[in-house]
């Protein structure tokens, strides 16, 4: 299943689609790159990708754990945020078998544009 990722932060706003490669999941790769990551406590389902003076991986996943207790309120999900910043860019995208990013200024809502030269 894909689903963009929307941010607003920067000169510039989008959204991306990333396929995994070799059937992975997020939950594999956060198996392999996060020491205390258990499957069985967590849902890994959001990944942001921090690239400037450093390079910071941040998964955010569903702990299964502290859902069940009732001292939350019903409308949140509780959840553990993993910072990584071991793994070089490289080897984050060969993860990935597809990547796919459009970048916008804003100025023009790309759901509205009719691309003329076809």
């Amino acid at each position: 299943m894909q689903q963009p990722i929307n941010f607003e932060h920067g000169d510039m706003t989008g959204a991306i689609s990333v396929t995994l490669a070799n059937d992975q999941t997020l939950d594999d790769f956060c198996q392999q790159h996060i020491l205390d990551y258990n499957r069985d406590r967590f849902e890994a389902f959001a990944i942001r990708l921090f690239l400037g003076k450093e390079t910071v991986i941040t998964v955010y996943a569903a702990d299964k754990t502290r859902e069940e207790d009732s001292d939350l309120k019903t409308d949140k999900i509780a959840v553990k945020k993993f910072k990584i910043n071991t793994i070089p860019v490289n080897e984050l995208f060969s993860y990935c078998s597809a990547f796919n990013c459009t970048l916008t200024t804003g100025t023009y809502d790309l759901d509205e544009m009719e691309v003329m030269n076809r």
